[in-house]
């Protein structure tokens, strides 16, 4: 198994304290932050910058994901960059170019991510899996917190998984929406190994941030352990 990464939403974190949260989350010990830009075009809603996330930047080394869930990703591809992200994850289905949005992030010196939304097919991504270096498979639909999980992804996942086993690849597989303890064994199961933890994942666990991470990651090793 891949190795499993603690990944917190970082968005379900207190706003008001952004900066400081990231650096307990680091000390906490998780392994990277997801970063939701939204620009109200795409999803009916509004999330994150560019600069909050270049003002974070210093609290941390860990690697930033940012899922880039916009009208246009490839348009905003200079300005992700220039944040000192290190995973730049294109919304596929806004990305019409994503052949050549993956190869400008290469050639940045960054690495590419895709994320599928429900409704798209793995037929759809087949063909650029060898070009990234993650899927993200979301278990709700774009866009707003608090989604029913949708357990039809969980044939997806264990599917893409095997694609990607079958090519001999090194893709991680992210999962992000209602990844919490009602969900972990199961999208462990499947084959994801890179899991955003938000709401009901980790920041609602304990009033302490290091208590929840410290929670999730014996859960989680636990699960590991059974497999």
């Amino acid at each position: 198994m891949n190795e499993i990464k603690i990944c917190p939403s970082v968005v379900c974190a207190d706003l008001s304290q952004l900066g400081n949260q990231v650096r307990l989350l680091d000390e906490a010990g998780v392994d990277m932050f997801h970063w939701d830009i939204m620009d109200g075009v795409f999803v009916h809603n509004f999330c994150l910058t560019p600069d909050l996330i270049t003002a974070c930047r210093p609290f941390t080394e860990k690697p930033f994901d940012v899922h880039m869930c916009i009208a246009d990703p490839a348009s905003f591809i200079p300005e992700v960059v220039n944040t000192g992200s290190d995973i730049l994850s294109l919304q596929y289905e806004s990305t019409p170019h994503v052949f050549r949005a993956v190869q400008e992030i290469h050639k940045a010196g960054r690495q590419a991510g895709i994320v599928i939304s429900p409704k798209t097919s793995l037929a759809e991504i087949e063909y650029i899996l060898s070009e990234v270096q993650m899927v993200t498979v979301m278990t709700v639909d774009v866009g707003f917190a608090g989604q029913t999980f949708l357990y039809p992804m969980l044939d997806k996942i264990r599917k893409l998984r095997g694609m990607i086993e079958d090519r001999g690849l090194e893709v991680d597989i992210q999962v992000d929406g209602q990844i919490n303890d009602r969900t972990f064994k199961d999208v462990l199961e499947a084959g994801a190994n890179v899991l955003v933890v938000g709401t009901s994942g980790l920041f609602n666990l304990d009033k302490e941030l290091t208590a929840a991470v410290r929670m999730v990651r014996e859960k989680l090793d636990k699960i590991a352990g059974e497999l």
